[in-house]
């Protein structure tokens, strides 16, 4: 098999301001409201009138978040700035300017970092992001990469997780359990070409799409009062709106969104039912509370939306705590655990 990460440039042979050079040849010679980019101690850039700032930063360890033998540089770049745009999209906020650094091993060849840049810049042209900096280093053994996204809006729309008020509905963006299908999938394919179904949720995993408009509109329409995006698992980013809120909810796991390709291969992948829908992180969807007069609305969205939205359950007082339903009744807690770094890491 290929390592996609394989090229015949190494980095050391142009050193760090040659690859500085070659990542800002790459970028477009006018960028809006920067007024100074790459290429000075710092960027200078403005937000629009009226706006105020909406920052947030990312870090992502090879062996920890990606395996270099699963995914290509191009995706992993259009990734590393995905779930950026994901914590902008909660906010309800619009992505401006983006600063990444990398620390690098020597394994890695120029042609591989050419391509992450590609794809990063791609993702960042299609939602309007303009990258203005960062930092280069080596490092010893594995690759990582951090991403800060400054963004814009106006702090009297803009949505946080606090805003949750018993008695709103429960949506969530899209469906859910793709990404770490996908995950499992790509483990097990080996280099073999995946049907259609396949190549879905290897996409979902590997390519995700950040939900920027559909945050946006929430936002500007006065409709979520509390957003999240879905990163860790559903239920332990629930937990987080209900903690900031200061309310329990009630989920019903029937309503649970699952895609066909989904519910078609999860089975043979030992993953199937709602349970493994709610518990892997990474799909990247947006999960907020809206108050029931406000329904209709959010589904005439939904209706606009190709993710699509569902109801899935309710906000509740606070001594109700967080509680799923099945056919059955009510599920024990113990799914209600997402992804942890540390518990992760010390199991392993």
């Amino acid at each position: 098999m290929i390592n996609p990460w394989d090229g015949l440039v190494e980095l050391r042979e142009i050193g760090e301001f040659g690859l500085i050079a070659r990542i800002r040849n790459r970028l477009p010679a006018y960028l809006p409201r920067v007024f100074q980019g790459i290429g000075d101690d710092a960027a200078i850039a403005s937000l629009s009138p009226g706006n105020d700032l909406v920052s947030t930063v990312d870090l992502m360890v090879e062996e920890v978040h990606f395996n270099l033998a699963l995914t290509s540089a191009h995706l992993l770049g259009r990734k590393s700035l995905a779930v950026n745009l994901s914590d902008m999209a909660a906010m309800g906020a619009r992505p401006r300017f983006a600063l990444i650094s990398l620390a690098l091993p020597a394994r890695i060849r120029v042609e591989s970092v050419d391509e992450f840049y590609l794809g990063f810049l791609e993702m960042a042209e299609a939602h309007g992001v303009s990258l203005i900096g960062g930092d280069t280093s080596f490092s010893p053994d594995r690759l990582f990469i951090s991403v800060t996204l400054l963004g814009e809006g106006k702090k009297e729309i803009l949505v946080c997780r606090h805003g949750a008020r018993p008695g709103d509905d429960l949506y969530v963006t899209g469906t859910l359990g793709d990404s770490l299908l996908g995950l499992s999938l790509a483990r097990t394919l080996q280099g073999k070409s995946p049907l259609p179904d396949e190549k879905y949720l290897l996409e979902k995993h590997f390519n995700p799409i950040p939900r920027v408009q559909e945050g946006l509109a929430l936002a500007e329409k006065g409709l979520a009062t509390a957003m999240i995006d879905v990163s860790d698992g559903l239920f332990s980013d629930l937990r987080h709106i209900c903690e900031e809120s200061r309310v329990g909810a009630t989920v019903f796991a029937q309503r649970i969104p699952q895609s066909n390709a989904f519910q078609s291969l999860s089975p043979a992948l030992g993953r199937s039912g709602w349970q493994s829908a709610v518990r892997g992180g990474e799909d990247y969807e947006l999960l907020f509370s809206a108050p029931p007069q406000k329904a209709s609305e959010v589904m005439a969205l939904a209706r606009q939306w190709e993710c699509g939205v569902t109801c899935i359950g309710k906000v509740e007082p606070i001594s109700h705590g967080i509680i799923i339903r099945d056919e059955q009744g009510q599920v024990g807690p113990e799914l209600l655990k997402g992804f942890d770094h540390f518990a992760a890491w010390e199991q392993n």
